[in-house]
């Protein structure tokens, strides 16, 4: 078994060698770049007769290596390879309740059933009598972006965490506005519309 000490004399000794190395390869480029500074100027360019095709008319410069061709030939240092980053998971996606083709959302069945604590019945039919519900309208003109992006909801403007007829506005897309409402996501879109929510009193 290599002890340590003698681990750390080796990595000392090829750390040393690659300096020198390292050391020669610059030396010898500071040489190559005085040699190219002393050379004579380069000749005028011969451009070639005019009988030829536009597309062909280039001027032929006579090659000669540059330092950056020179500069780029020199053999890098052994890198390690990157570590890749750990993965993320992907962020909870949380369903949001859309208004139906008559702009209404009506949350009283919802809400009714989850304060009962009945089973979900998708077929039976909930309804509160009229006294029972509150219908509140929101209608979103607009929403303007930038470092704090706000929306125009009923002539008012409206950021985020504020409450507007007991909903509280949680985000702002492009296109549409997110309120939360008893626990409900709800997904109001910009437009023409307004947006009629249905809430039990």
């Amino acid at each position: 078994m290599v002890t340590p000490s003698l681990e750390l004399q080796e990595k000392t000794l090829r750390q040393q060698q690659h300096i020198q190395a390292l050391i020669a390869q610059n030396d010898a480029l500071l040489e190559r770049v005085r040699e190219l500074e002393n050379r004579p100027a380069v000749p005028a360019p011969v451009l070639v007769p005019a009988i030829l095709p536009p597309a062909i008319l280039q001027p032929i410069v006579s090659a000669q290596p540059s330092v950056d061709a020179v500069a780029t030939t020199t053999p890098s240092p052994p890198s390690e390879p990157p570590v890749p980053p750990a993965p993320t998971p992907p962020p909870s996606v949380e369903a949001a309740i859309l208004p139906n083709a008559d702009g209404v959302i009506d949350l009283t069945a919802l809400l009714t059933q989850s304060r009962d604590g009945d089973d979900i019945n998708p077929f039976a039919v909930r309804s509160l009598p009229a006294d029972a519900i509150r219908e509140v309208t929101l209608h979103v003109q607009g929403v303007i972006g930038g470092a704090t992006p706000c929306a125009l909801i009923n002539q008012r403007t409206v950021q985020s965490e504020q409450t507007i007829e007991s909903l509280t506005l949680i985000g702002i897309e492009p296109s549409a506005v997110l309120v939360r409402h008893a626990g409900h996501l709800l997904r109001l879109p910009v437009g023409e519309k307004p947006v009629r929510i249905r809430l039990p009193l």
